[in-house]
């Protein structure tokens, strides 16, 4: 829940109290830090938190990464960095900051939401999506399955969804029946006819398919859990590998890690 409120036009500060997921801190100056947090009202936003690295009052255990707080923060002019006032911790998801492979998977999530959604864009289901991943990789679900699972909704929220429902080469609708092929130019799936399978272009049978249109049903704004075989999740990560760094153009620089 974000409050605003603005003075004067002339001299106009406007405040803000929202919960907020911190992706990244940067060390500024001596004593400052550089915060990109995520918050469900406005998505990414950054800002400076004054004498950050020193404070033991305002910011203690609640800017490291990852962590979930309720930020207090405000600024002067608009396109002007924020200056954030103080913060109180929600959760810190520990486990995820003292494993590396999580703390790894953690950073991709991060700079997936960050490649999709950039400043000050509303992102209310991508902001759920990030605490509810972390929240399956502290609990200790399979990492490579709760990868798929974010992978695939959070391409789905931010308008790139795979298309399941029919052929696009011949346009024929899919029934659920056979292998369908991945096609990552089209962003859609492709008959057996049209396409070929190839590492370029990986199946996915009638389960894989059916489970993918699950996780990509944004229209409900409960995320399901990531109930899936590891033949299924073999499958959806091999496609969704295709389709992300098709749509975003780029691999990301936490891919790496994950390798």
């Amino acid at each position: 829940m974000q409050r605003k409120r603005s003075w004067s036009s002339l001299h106009s500060v406007e405040y803000y109290s929202s919960q907020a997921l911190i992706l990244r801190v940067k060390d500024v100056g001596e004593s400052d830090l550089l915060v990109f947090f995520f918050t469900a009202d406005s998505g990414l936003r950054k800002g400076i938190a004054k004498g950050g690295r020193k404070s033991r009052k305002r910011f203690v255990n609640c800017l490291d990464h990852f962590c979930l707080s309720q930020l207090e923060y405000h600024r002067k002019k608009e396109n002007q960095l924020f200056l954030l006032d103080s913060c109180k911790l929600i959760r810190a998801f520990e486990a995820v900051r003292t494993d590396y492979h999580l703390l790894a998977l953690a950073s991709y999530f991060a700079e997936l939401a960050e490649a999709l959604f950039p400043l000050h864009v509303e992102a209310d289901q991508m902001f759920h999506l990030l605490v509810q991943g972390l929240e399956l990789l502290c609990q200790g679900e399979q990492p490579e399955k709760v990868r798929v699972f974010f992978e695939g909704r959070a391409m789905a929220i931010g308008g790139y969804a795979v298309n399941l429902t029919h052929c696009c080469g011949c346009g024929r609708t899919y029934k659920g029946e056979g292998r369908a092929v991945f096609v990552p130019e089209k962003g859609g799936i492709s008959c057996l006819g049209c396409r070929k399978e190839s590492k370029r272009y990986p199946g996915m049978d009638p389960e894989s398919v059916k489970v993918l249109a699950k996780i990509q049903d944004v229209k409900k704004k409960v995320a399901p859990q990531p109930d899936f075989t590891g033949k299924t999740g073999e499958e959806l990560k091999r496609v969704l590998d295709q389709h992300v760094l098709y749509r975003l153009g780029k691999k990301l620089k936490s891919r790496k890690y994950l390798e």
